[in-house]
């Protein structure tokens, strides 16, 4: 329960927030330090202490009691896209492969604008935040002809709701397999309005990262690139990409599964495979992340591990659309730098982060996927939390959140462990919060020192509204395919 001592006050003005009473606090630092007992007291956008026992005397502008709370670094989500949130559980593509699900699914997606992108983000993001996320990449890679300003739409939900974006302005140079041709000849769809041209991806690119890009510690919002496929029929496309992002130093995003006809047009094109390829054209290195990674041989693995590239892992989206599962054990093994993302709402249909933590645990330990994991190799909650936390911030290359330590970012995520989903669980409440519950409802989230959700509600929007708003365009949107 909040304490509320004074008028509430903005984080930009240097407020003081005590968090008392702490059943356990879970660092995640350097030493990944363990406190019972504690508190921890967050000085405008920063935490200033964590101790335990009695906090020192002080005017704090806020209280929170969390007696029964395990508290959290906030999590950080790794791979999104704000924009499909409105096309969630859509019956058409609810038993698809990915080519199929996308055949479909463009055919709605080519209708989205400012207010559907608006609103799915202030979807998306506030999911996550009610699961205790505080910080998210989004790959926007879809911009049709005439949809407005789709990432200043993203930027506006961001601001309104206080979640800390890193906000990938991708693009699709390419259409991924067949679908084009598809889309054109079956449905008679203009697939260049859908299909940017690469010149123009460029120029936006480049001006996204001068309009939004924020690289200062504690930034709100940093900007990264990259198409939603790999463009294998124009290497210097792909370069002068990858050379806009570092040229800002921001991040290189991609999906990579690879599909078994992306292997054959890249070995016919390259004599190469699709890693082999990425890796000769200079996109291989600390600054670039790569989605899915689901049909990585240990060779790939080997090249992705020696260029220190990222990989985000999205288990509920390689169960929903029938990927193998990625060699996620193996890459850990090899020193792979590996976040968590929920992925895209049409494609896991859930925001849930501790869903996609609880996932990710478990989904490897089934046997005949990585050549039967004893139990001692299997993925536990400290190692999925890891991933989560200072996985993340590693991915986004930032040292400023993933952690409660003196300094960082007062991201902060609460849960109340008294509730009927964890009674009985609490030998181990970090154990809980994955094992335990069917839902996953933070009590108190903090991002950048500011309570954005208090007592399980959203602070700064109306929950309802939103759903009311988001239903309505949802029909709308997917209506106009029906009525077609």
């Amino acid at each position: 329960m909040v304490e509320k001592l004074g008028k509430a006050m903005r984080r930009e003005i240097m407020g003081t927030t005590l968090i008392k009473n702490a059943k356990r606090i879970y660092t995640f630092d350097e030493k990944c330090r363990v406190f019972d007992t504690a508190y921890i007291i967050v000085k405008g956008n920063v935490i200033k202490e964590i101790g335990t026992g009695i906090p020192p005397p002080d005017n704090y502008n806020e209280v929170i009691d969390a007696s029964n709370y395990v508290v959290i670094p906030g999590l950080i989500n790794t791979h999104h896209h704000f924009f499909q949130n409105l096309t969630r559980s859509v019956p058409k593509v609810q038993k698809c492969n990915l080519l199929e699900w996308l055949l479909h699914l463009y055919r709605i997606w080519r209708y989205i604008d400012e207010e559907t992108v608006y609103y799915g983000s202030l979807v998306s993001m506030a999911e996550l935040l009610l699961t205790g996320c505080t910080t998210t990449l989004d790959l926007g890679y879809l911009y049709p002809t005439g949809a407005g300003d789709l990432l200043g739409a993203e930027v506006r939900a961001a601001e309104e709701i206080g979640m800390r974006v890193h906000l990938i302005r991708g693009s699709m140079p390419v259409m991924e397999g067949h679908l084009a041709e598809i889309l054109r000849n079956e449905y008679g769809i203009d697939t260049d309005a859908l299909i940017e041209d690469k010149d123009a991806i460029l120029s936006q690119c480049e001006q996204a990262f001068q309009k939004y890009h924020d690289p200062n510690e504690l930034s709100m919002c940093q900007i990264g690139v990259g198409p939603t496929s790999t463009v294998y029929d124009d290497a210097n496309f792909m370069r002068e990409l990858k050379a806009v992002a570092d040229q800002y130093d921001g991040i290189a995003h991609v999906h990579l599964h690879p599909r078994p006809d992306e292997i054959k047009i890249c070995k016919k094109l390259h004599n190469r495979t699709p890693v082999e390829y990425l890796n000769d054209i200079g996109w291989l290195d600390n600054k670039t992340i790569i989605a899915h990674a689901t049909r990585f041989t240990k060779e790939d693995i080997a090249i992705v591990s020696e260029c220190n590239t990222g990989i985000t892992h999205s288990p509920s989206c390689h169960m929903r659309l029938g990927y193998p599962v990625a060699p996620i054990p193996t890459m850990l093994k090899s020193g792979i730098r590996v976040g968590i993302g929920v992925d895209g709402g049409a494609s896991n249909d859930s925001g849930d982060m501790l869903a996609e933590l609880r996932l990710t645990m478990l989904v490897h330990r089934i046997q005949g996927i990585h050549g039967n994991l004893s139990p001692e190799e299997w993925l536990g909650p400290k190692e999925v939390f890891r991933l989560a936390t200072t996985g993340g911030s590693s991915l986004l290359g930032r040292n400023d959140i993933g952690c409660l330590a003196t300094g960082k970012a007062a991201d902060i995520a609460m849960f109340d462990l008294n509730q009927i989903g964890y009674a009985g669980g609490l030998h181990d409440p970090l154990g809980a919060l994955v094992y335990c519950h069917d839902r996953h409802p933070a009590a108190y989230v903090m991002v950048n020192g500011e309570i954005l959700v208090s007592e399980g509600k959203l602070v700064r929007i109306k929950e309802k509204e939103i759903c009311h708003k988001a239903n309505l365009l949802a029909t709308k949107l997917v209506s106009r395919l029906k009525n077609e």
